[in-house]
């Protein structure tokens, strides 16, 4: 079951996985309740300037973004602004045609009905490609013309990106406030992560970020084509850039050291209390089997631990983390080669740090 569903999250994305060796650069980390344990670093992180990847590398995470506005979703229900059985229309207006029967519940735990903006066409013609310019508001208005729901709220589980971006917009008009900033005030500022951001503006310049890589083979450069880009069959691997500043379901930029205090966070509680983490691990039960989604994180197990984990993926970047509070570790992976086996780096880590505590106990 959790292989189908990494499957299912890369299926979801709007950009497909490149053919590729191992070209572009990585940063992986380990950690317990103390500290980090372990960062290994490898590979370019910006193909032009020849920087190579270091723990403050900053990298867009693509999904795991997820559970950073599933944080978000989580204060705002902790300050009482809203609940998860809230209709979507009281706080979106443009989707009363779906009725109150559609809560902020489904939109969390994939079982919404909406249809994915990336399925339908762009007004402008465009592909929906994240080598395009497009924004939150565009994927959200072009999803919710569509005059039905794809099925009965809680009836199905289907992963999107759509959902996730609604959340944000309901965070957005809830504190009158750009997302970005209340991410950055409510989260990373708290949590001491100075070099963690939504990118929300394209043109920002971010120090130390990673760019986007990977080899120039002819199937790359058909799918590169495919979307309208005038690829040259010569001239060594492609470049890739995030060009279009969505965010909700992807958009955050980080770096492994700050990734690793918001891990450490996720096994201490130190910060945001027992009561927050409570709820961002906590999950709900409808009508179809799939039960184990939780706030941007699921639930599954890795050797005999009980885990939250995730996987993300784009045109720029793949990504992987799972802690296991249990045994008070977790362990990341980012990538700025989309299609790299992030997971395997996380896993190896985590195995690697569990096996040296269970010698050391």
């Amino acid at each position: 079951m959790r292989q189908l569903i990494l499957t299912l999250l890369f299926l979801a994305l709007p950009y497909q996985v490149f053919a590729q060796a191992d070209i572009g650069g990585f940063a992986a980390a380990v950690t317990d309740e103390t500290g980090t344990l372990k960062t290994v670093v490898h590979g370019p992180a910006d193909p032009e300037s020849s920087q190579s990847v270091t723990s403050d590398t900053v990298f867009h995470i693509a999904s795991l973004s997820k559970q950073i506005t599933g944080a978000a979703l989580a204060m705002a229900i902790r300050d009482g602004q809203l609940t998860l059985d809230d209709p979507v229309s009281r706080h979106i207006p443009e989707a009363r045609h779906y009725g109150d029967s559609l809560t902020i519940a489904h939109l969390l735990y994939f079982t919404s009905g909406l249809t994915e903006a990336y399925d339908l066409p762009r007004k402008s013609g465009l592909p929906w490609s994240t080598h395009y310019y497009f924004t939150v508001d565009e994927a959200i208005a072009t999803s919710l013309t569509v005059p039905d729901l794809q099925f009965q709220p809680g009836s199905e589980w289907r992963y999107n990106n759509i959902n996730f971006q609604l959340i944000a917009e309901i965070v957005e008009r809830t504190y009158d406030m750009p997302f970005s900033d209340f991410v950055a005030q409510r989260i990373f500022q708290p949590l001491g992560m100075t070099h963690s951001l939504v990118n929300d503006d394209i043109t920002r310049i971010i120090p130390n970020r990673a760019n986007g890589i990977v080899p120039r083979t002819a199937e790359n450069i058909a799918q590169l084509r495919a979307v309208g880009l005038d690829v040259s069959s010569g001239g060594g691997p492609i470049l890739i850039r995030r060009n279009a500043p969505h965010y909700g379901g992807s958009g955050v930029m980080t770096t492994i050291s700050d990734w690793m205090i918001w891990q450490r966070e996720m096994l201490t509680h130190d910060t945001f209390g027992d009561c927050f983490w409570k709820l961002m691990f906590s999950t709900r039960k409808f009508e179809h089997p799939k039960h184990n989604d939780a706030f941007g994180l699921v639930h599954g197990h890795f050797l005999t631990h009980a885990i939250v984990w995730f996987a993300g993926g784009d045109i720029d970047a793949s990504s992987y983390m799972l802690a296991a509070p249990e045994i008070g570790m977790g362990a990341a992976c980012f990538s700025n080669q989309p299609g790299f086996n992030c997971r395997a780096e996380a896993e190896r880590l985590l195995a690697e740090a569990a096996k040296q505590k269970s010698h050391i106990q």
